[in-house]
């Protein structure tokens, strides 16, 4: 899966065909998986990792941690407009091996996963003792991490 989870998308149907309301979290935590959030229990631990706090903004109109909804092809995306920077690593994370997920949380650790995608087109990244991972943000909206519905 890359794009919402199957619970945010319950909540998406059930808001439009049940008139139930949705709501919109106070805070986002970026997670890293070694594979799909979705299909199992992949976030990596250790060497000082944890969830990197990304809050959402006040309305539709701020831009301030994330760019405006723009069309990409056919579908719909969002990235970040200022940087989600990690912690330094203080052991290689994943074994050294490549990173290849992230998912978007709705607390810092457990809480429900709301979407998910590939980190460098599903190639990944790998993070090392010492290193920081840092997915830059983007004024003109295209930020390095990015969500795509299609």
């Amino acid at each position: 899966m890359a794009g919402l989870s199957n619970p945010l998308e319950a909540d998406v149907l059930e808001s439009i065909f049940k008139q139930t309301d949705i709501s919109a979290p106070a805070a986002l935590y970026i997670s890293l998986h070694t594979g799909d959030p979705e299909t199992g229990t992949n976030e990596i631990s250790g060497g000082a990792y944890a969830r990197k706090q990304h809050d959402p903004d006040a309305n539709n109109s701020t831009n301030t941690n994330w760019n405006a909804v723009a069309t990409d092809g056919t579908a719909q995306k969002i990235t970040n407009r200022t940087d989600i920077t990690f912690t330094a690593a203080s052991a290689d994370w994943n074994s050294g091996n490549a990173i290849t997920h992230f998912g978007i949380y709705t607390l810092s650790s457990g809480g429900v996963l709301l979407a998910s995608g590939t980190i460098n087109s599903g190639n990944g990244v790998v993070v090392t003792n010492g290193t920081q991972l840092i997915f830059p943000g983007s004024t003109s909206g295209d930020g390095n991490l990015k969500l795509t519905i299609d």
